[in-house]
């Protein structure tokens, strides 16, 4: 019988969160190929033909009823599996009880900018493992700041508790490392570049059936930049300077002839790049792509472009693991250091501090436009270093 694993803390309307789990899933089973895998999700819909992993339901009310129960106990038959059938005869104590590992793939959830519900949320995971004896691995994320404060301090006390369980976890930057660090004083944790950087190797079929059907939008042949907004740059408070370093951008994209793309990585982007659209297509190359691309089709989708302008993390390691140089306009540490870790600190800026100004930016394009093989070559260089790469084998030494 195959090792049952649980995949917790990810979200698939975020395409870097879903890459995460197919990177996840096809390395265990590369390892472990008659294990099962579950997908915990927030009650999200799929078509469960197109799959290869089983999904549960794993919301609050979920979490909730799993720490209350008694093991030996009664409770209604929560556990949903890839036929929503197969699990009838179980109810979620007993299926929780059984699993073999748990592994979180969160983005960044222990922050101080997170709801305090998020925060719990997160720290229920561990105590479902801890409560059941199961192994944990926290894949690499970001951790902090942890500013917290009077009335959320509490936090930081289960926060220490908890995170001495987990077998192992990764922390994706420096800072993050040295936050944990710093407060818990953890013995488990390690540094670990983000998993998705280096996976080159990824086989699709590990993750999806023969009914999957990649759709990549078709477009022109040569001098393409994709655009690859977030919403939260354009909230309220930085909405209109936003926008004007956009119409900056594309001014200086007309002026240089390139076909411009606007896409989305995550579904609460979408409305941000329709009105990026809507507001810019009197430039006559300005495009936008209205399907949402999953995390397959936007890997193979960004193999047409020359220059990616990217402020999602998926968007910019996408295009890295491609050789792409992105002009990075993203907020905080994960960023910075990813472009750091790239050799492209001149092609980052903090889009939402008070430093940043539209000109920098655009001198920086111009830069990008002029020298694009230069700056290819460069990420080329500095990925060859980190594809071989990988925090995997600590799935070997589990001993199964």
């Amino acid at each position: 019988m195959g090792k049952k694993i649980m995949i917790v803390g990810a979200n698939f309307e975020d395409k870097g969160a879903q890459a995460k789990v197919y990177i996840i899933i096809d390395e265990l089973k590369k390892r472990f190929g008659d294990c099962e895998v579950f997908y915990a999700h927030n009650d999200s819909q799929f078509d469960d033909a197109l799959y290869r992993f089983n999904k549960i339901v794993l919301n609050r009310k979920v979490q909730s009823q799993v720490l209350k129960s008694n093991p030996l106990g009664n409770i209604t038959k929560l556990f949903r599996k890839k036929d929503d059938s197969a699990s009838s005869g179980n109810d979620i104590v007993e299926m929780i009880s059984q699993m073999d590992l748990i592994i979180d793939a969160s983005d960044h959830a222990l922050v101080d900018t997170a709801s305090i519900e998020d925060i719990e949320y997160y720290l229920d995971n561990i105590r479902i493992a801890k409560k059941f004896k199961i192994p944990m691995i926290v894949m690499p994320q970001s951790f902090g700041p942890f500013n917290f404060g009077l009335d959320s301090m509490h936090v930081l006390g289960e926060m220490k508790d908890l995170l001495f369980y987990p077998k192992k976890i990764y922390a994706r930057e420096q800072d993050g490392y040295n936050e944990m660090i710093g407060y818990f004083g953890l013995d488990n944790l390690d540094r670990s570049n983000d998993i998705i950087l280096p996976s080159n190797n990824f086989d699709l079929s590990n993750v999806c059936t023969r009914f999957y059907r990649a759709e990549i939008p078709e477009i022109t042949e040569g001098n393409n930049v994709a655009i690859i907004p977030n919403a939260r740059c354009f909230s309220k408070n930085f909405n209109d300077r936003t926008m004007d370093m956009y119409k900056k951008l594309f001014e200086t994209l007309k002026d240089a002839k390139k076909n411009v793309y606007i896409f989305s990585q995550a579904s609460s982007d979408m409305e941000v790049c329709k009105t990026l659209f809507s507001t810019f297509r009197y430039f006559s190359n300005v495009n936008m792509i209205e399907k949402e691309l999953d995390c397959f089709e936007l890997n193979q989708f960004m193999k047409n472009f020359e220059i990616v302008i990217s402020s999602r993390y998926l968007g910019c390691v996408q295009a890295y693991r491609n050789f792409i140089p992105v002009l990075l306009l993203g907020n905080g540490a994960k960023y910075k250091e990813l472009a750091e870790l790239l050799g492209q600190e001149s092609l980052f800026f903090d889009v939402l501090s008070d430093e940043c100004n539209k000109y920098d930016v655009d001198d920086a394009l111009i830069e990008l436009i002029k020298d694009t093989d230069i700056a290819k070559t460069r990420v080329q260089t500095r990925m060859l270093t980190y594809q071989n790469q990988t925090i995997f084998d600590i799935f070997d030494k589990l001993g199964w």
